[in-house]
């Protein structure tokens, strides 16, 4: 069964794109459009796998549709920001908040379908640039003191990793495991922060100071 996505978008031309390589693939299928905040708030009750949306909006700003839909769906959506947005301000708001990736709007229409595929099967999609000031952040802020939550090291490990951008499968290559083992890893870790997706868990790992000094 194809994966239902909502692009929430106000430039016409943008949402046009996006939508085009979304219908392409051959597992994910649009469910909406939508241009504003309260557009996209109204759709928050729909069986939604993936939320594609931008950070500037005619009505507000997309970080905070970002803690909406953790607050309110009932599934837990996975959610990639689309956005010309790339400051380091922006970006790292975005993913404390939960955003499960964040891509710049310069790649084409299949390239961003991929990716937002890619984030439904673990993966946390982020444009060069961007995965360069996420590992910034983690090299200037990040630490192995384990506070209550007790990872062990090699869940820390891994919980950098992701925080990188690195897919499970990427992860699974660095630290020489099975995508198997990685991901009970990822399920321990998940219930040790007491999260059910990657974004929470890189939020709840920031807010708590696990990855902070």
């Amino acid at each position: 069964m194809k994966a239902n996505v909502v692009i929430v978008e106000d430039d016409p031309l943008i949402a046009a794109h996006v939508g085009e390589g979304i219908a392409a693939h051959e597992r994910l299928s649009l469910l909406a459009t939508a241009g504003t905040l309260k557009a996209a708030r109204a759709l928050l009750d729909h069986d939604v796998d993936l939320f594609i949306l931008d950070i500037r909006l005619p009505d507000g700003n997309g970080i905070d549709l970002i803690k909406d839909i953790l607050a309110r769906c009932r599934a837990a959506p996975k959610i990639l920001v689309l956005s010309v947005l790339g400051d380091q301000e922006t970006v790292l708001a975005a993913v404390l908040a939960g955003a499960d990736g964040y891509l710049l709007k310069d790649q084409s229409s299949l390239d961003i379908a991929q990716q937002a595929a890619d984030a439904l099967t673990g993966g946390a999609p982020l444009s060069p640039s961007i995965a360069a000031y996420v590992l910034r952040y983690l090299r200037e802020h990040g630490t192995t003191k384990k506070d209550d939550s007790d990872l062990s090291p090699r869940e820390f490990e891994l919980l950098q990793l992701l925080a990188r951008g690195h897919s499970n499968k990427q992860a699974a290559d660095v630290l020489s495991l099975s995508p198997h083992t990685i991901g009970d890893h990822v399920k321990s870790i998940y219930r040790k922060l007491g999260v059910s997706c990657r974004g929470e868990a890189m939020a709840r790992a920031f807010r708590s100071g696990l990855l902070r000094s």
